[in-house]
């Protein structure tokens, strides 16, 4: 019978040496029956000094009616434990039979106090918490021994919990204004309590959910220190009693205090004053706020206050009508019935068919039908139930097997509580306990408590959805794990544990984060709101390739706002919106911060679908109107920025949501960089001319045209990529201009300072950051050469010096700002020297050497370290190949010389030049390296090309580029690794055929 018989029977023997062996047989017969035999003889042992108190007393009966309580509540044996006389106290009480009046409950907590006070607060602390755990002591004894009904247990602990919160408030107004005085204008102060506390059916370990008021500002009077403002003494009397209730002293707590239910919430001021209340409620109170005001009434102070308070709330409580309004509350209500259902299935509160259910459901019926009829205004959940039947509302069966579930799961969660006054209402998963539990409630064995759980809780389930109907339903993500982070009454450790369960990797940081959001002005986190929506927020979050990343970034986002409701509200009624919104904080870091500068540009997520794909020149006109708006360069140039930060954003957004492909995006940034060089060198033009005058000649004037090469060549730019510019001019540099404002200038000077103006403007440092890094090394002679040169000056270096891969880059040149006709006109003499000269003998030796030298010195590849663009079957083996075969095959096929890498590779596999196979493993490689590089990008911030090949990183990009499961990066690292090798093996049948 016993785990531990040794032990069991020296107990056995104090208890017999000390009570005489009848009592000791009752008690090892009692163990003998017990869930835990260890347990009992245990708790009868520990409170033997209390049993010797009362030796006169017939020991067999004293065991008897002992034994009950001692299994069911370790609390109460502990109580005894602690304070031996409460035994003789208890069983000799007069009252154990009858229920304790509110009068009674605070006449000893005034006089508890009253006699405390002098001693100071910590007297008064434990005075309060004495009295608190003898009366529960008393009251577990009628709820486990006598089986007194669940009502009026819930009755009780909440006339006590009354008594206490009088008493702390009694003493913190009497301490507070002895110092500072009263309130000189409109005294008064009261609180409000709410919750199952204000529907007088408080648990044995419930919270007390609590609203301080105050009457009016002004100053104090009549204290013996300066006055203060009226808010700072109530605001003081507020803390000193939500101290005074919460603390943990040796003695225990009194009560936890939740004030999530205040206006406002956990971010609003401890105490309002009448006026501030009344106006929150009139102007941002919501459903769930009527639902929680449904139940307040006063429990300390000012009586007359809070009546006033609850007379002008009867409005916004009681609605006249049933309007739709109301409807899609109570579908809302509903909604969070379900999602609480699916926090966890063995919770007899917010489990299926659970209490909380049976609360919403009634509130929600209230509310609905309350303003036409007063009597519904019912605090008590079960004496509502009656009320609604007898208004018709409900029939008689669903009453009565509504009723009858309620009050069992009441019992039951009290019998959980009770044992070690914790605050669960979890069903236990040990055998032992099980059956301990059975037990208390007078059921045989778990088998029959079970069964009777099973009936009473599917009951409320039919019954909600036969009274509420299919209409009331709302789709709810199948969440626990997510439905529990957000319950406000689950504890920490769960709630933590939870968010780690699915798939966060800092919890701790994502819980701080939704407590921040939870703070916000009518947040869908918030205790009590629409949790259905920060439900289905919190799941986007979950589904995101950084679910700690995004959910960092929502919290940022929603704190930044002055006004956050009208974004949120946007985002509750545009899934599609939160769901691109939370993608992009969840893809890239980079794109996200500059979101959070700019929230709002939060219209563009609701744009429409064809938004994404912009043609080229609209996004020119675009940018050309926006620079327009302003008369001023620094105004043009700012709005530059401006519209080319708000167009990456959008076409970053449309990328990482696969709605543009890779040539797409190209496309658009490309596009967006060819009008800002187009503006920015007009402005640079406009003032060298205002300067010196024009660059004219007898005949004409001499123009200038900046080229493109590289990727801006090939229309292939990519985030945060460098341009790469040549500038070149017609006629000849050493005429002069006519002369401006600062005298006269070379043509070459002219164009020279052009150029550099135009450097400028698009690299000065604004606050909306630079415009582009640019690169004109490709220049003849590198950065030792002249910035600017002639047309001529060009074509007779690259006739005469240009070494092979400046022929190479040649291919990707074409007029990118300024007089593209004039490199119309330079078209058929480059292509000549591009093309139509014969290459050297050893072409594909040189251009491979090249590529072997940046694979070497550039990329440095390792098994850990990778990179896409230079490494070994890198894009540069694409773009490599691809232009060798241009060279060798573009004077006799004019349709190869195409300046874009996947134009030229179709037209090579259009004229045979590269058979299908080949042509597609390079394109496949090409689109895939350049999606991938888009993605890093998108996630640093700056032009990047290293792989990560291992941990954690490599999951996060594996994610964001789709993905899925938990080897999601072995997956993407075995595509690379293969699309990689496929790429080199065509390269190397090119350009090393031997």
């Amino acid at each position: 019978m016993f785990q531990n018989p040794k032990r069991a029977q020296e107990e056995l023997a104090a208890l017999g040496a000390a009570l005489g062996e009848p009592a000791r047989a009752r008690v090892e017969a009692h163990a003998g029956k017990a869930a835990d035999p260890d347990a009992l003889v245990a708790a009868f042992e520990r409170i033997l000094p209390a049993l010797q108190g009362v030796m006169g007393w017939d020991g067999v009966a004293l065991v008897n009616q002992l034994a009950p309580l001692l299994e069911a509540s370790e609390l109460s044996s502990r109580t005894l434990a602690s304070r031996p006389g409460l035994l003789r106290w208890l069983l000799g009480s007069l009252t154990l039979l009858s229920p304790r009046p509110v009068a009674a409950y605070q006449r000893q907590a005034r006089a508890a106090a009253r006699i405390a006070r002098p001693r100071g607060h910590e007297a008064l602390l434990r005075a309060l918490r004495r009295l608190k755990y003898r009366e529960l002591l008393r009251i577990a004894y009628r709820d486990v021994a006598l089986g007194v009904p669940a009502a009026e247990i819930g009755r009780e602990l909440s006339a006590l919990a009354q008594a206490i919160i009088t008493a702390a408030t009694d003493a913190a107004c009497a301490s507070l204004t002895e110092r500072y005085g009263e309130a000189a204008e409109e005294p008064g102060f009261c609180v409000l309590g709410l919750g199952k506390l204000g529907g007088e059916d408080l648990n044995f370990s419930s919270d007390v959910d609590l609203i301080y008021l105050y009457r009016a500002g002004g100053l104090t009077r009549g204290g013996r220190e300066a006055a203060i403002p009226a808010v700072q003494l109530y605001t003081r009397i507020a803390e000193s009693i939500t101290r005074t209730l919460s603390s943990v002293t040796v003695e225990g707590a009194c009560y936890r205090v939740d004030l999530n239910l205040r206006p406002q919430g956990r971010g609003g001021a401890i105490v309002l004053s009448l006026a501030q209340t009344l106006a929150y409620y009139e102007t941002h109170g919501r459903t769930w706020e009527r639902s929680a005001m449904l139940k307040a009434r006063v429990v300390a102070g000012d009586q007359v206050l809070g009546d006033e308070l609850l007379a002008s709330l009867q409005p916004f409580v009681w609605r006249r009508s049933l309007d739709m309004s109301a409807v899609d509350a109570l579908r809302e209500m509903k909604a969070q019935i379900d999602l609480r259902g699916k926090a966890s299935p063995g919770d007899v509160k917010l489990g299926p068919g659970g209490i909380r259910e049976l609360e919403f459901f009634a509130s929600a019926l209230q509310l609905l039908h309350g303003g036409k009829d007063p009597q519904l205004r019912e605090r008590h959940t079960a004496r509502a139930l009656r009320r609604l039947e007898q208004a018709g509302h409900l029939s008689a069966t669903d009453a009565d097997a509504l009723e009858e579930a309620y009050l069992f799961l009441r019992r039951v969660e009290n019998h959980l509580q009770e044992y070690a006054e914790e605050q669960t209402q979890q069903l236990p998963q040990e055998p032992a306990e099980r059956l301990r539990l059975a037990r208390s409630l007078r059921f045989p064995d778990w088998a029959a408590l079970e069964l009777q759980l099973s009936r009473q809780r599917g009951l409320v389930a039919r019954a909600f959805s036969t009274l509420l109907g299919q209409t009331a339903r709302e789709e709810v993500p199948d969440e626990p794990l997510l439905a529990l982070a957000l319950d406000l009454d689950a504890p920490l450790a769960q709630r933590i544990a939870a968010l780690e369960q699915r798939g966060f990797e800092g919890p701790d940081r994502a819980l701080a984060a939704l407590e921040r959001l939870s703070r916000a002005p009518e947040s869908p986190f918030a205790a009590g709101r629409g949790s259905l929506h920060g439900l289905k927020l919190l799941a986007e979050v979950a589904r995101t390739a950084d679910p700690d990343q995004a959910l960092q970034h929502f919290s940022d986002f929603v704190a930044r706002l002055h006004s956050p409701q009208g974004y949120l509200a946007l985002l509750s009624s545009h899934p599609a919106a939160a769901r691109r919104l939370l993608n992009l904080f969840g893809q890239s870091d980079y794109l996200s911060h500059f979101f959070l500068r700019h929230p709002e540009l939060l219209d563009s997520l609701v744009q429409p679908a064809d938004e994404a794909r912009k043609p080229p020149e609209r996004i020119r006109q675009e940018l050309s109107a926006r620079a327009l708006r302003h008369q001023d360069t620094e105004g043009r140039l700012g709005a530059l920025r401006r519209y080319k930060n708000e167009e990456v954003l959008r076409i970053g957004l449309c990328d990482i949501q696969d709605e543009l492909t890779v040539p797409e995006v190209a496309a658009q940034l490309t596009a967006l960089a060819d009008g800002s060089l187009d503006e920015a060198l007009a402005l640079a033009e406009d003032e060298v001319r205002e300067r010196y005058g024009e660059p004219s000649r007898p005949g004409g004037r001499d123009r200038l045209v900046v080229l493109g090469m590289g990727k801006l060549g090939g229309r292939e730019l990519g985030y945060h990529s460098d341009l790469d510019l040549i500038f070149l001019y017609s006629g000849e540099g050493q005429a002069e201009t006519a002369g401006g404002a600062r005298g006269k200038v070379t043509h070459h000077e002219w164009f020279a300072r052009a150029a550099q103006r135009l450097l400028a403007f698009l690299q000065m440092q604004f606050r909306e950051g630079l415009l582009y890094q640019i690169d004109a090394r490709l220049r003849p002679s590198g950065n030792q050469g002249a910035l600017v040169v002639s047309t001529e000056a060009f074509l007779e270096h690259h006739d005469r010096r240009a070494q092979l891969w400046e022929r190479q880059a040649l291919i990707r040149a074409r007029g990118a700002a300024g007089d593209v006709k004039l490199f119309d006109a330079l078209r058929p003499r480059l292509h000549h020297l591009v093309y139509e000269r014969p290459l050297p003998e050893n072409a594909a030796a040189e251009i491979d050497r090249l590529r072997g030298r940046m694979e070497r010195e550039i990329a440095r590849e390792t098994q850990e370290q990778l990179d896409l663009k230079s490494g070994r079957g890198g894009l540069v083996d694409v773009e490599f190949a691809v232009q060798y075969l241009q060279l060798v095959h573009g004077g006799a096929l004019p349709s190869v010389r195409s300046t874009s890498t996947l134009e030229a590779l179709a037209a090579l596999q259009a004229e045979g030049v590269l058979d299908a196979a080949r042509a597609d493993r390079l394109r496949r490689g090409y689109l895939f390296h350049r999606r991938v590089e888009s993605r890093l990008r998108l996630i640093h911030g700056r032009s990047i090309s290293n792989l990560p090949a291992s941990g954690r990183p490599l999951q996060l990009l594996a994610r964001r580029l789709g993905y899925l499961g938990e080897g999601a990066g072995e997956q993407f690292l075995a595509e690379y690794r293969a699309t990689a090798a496929q790429v080199r093996e065509v390269y190397a049948s090119l350009l090393r055929p031997g």
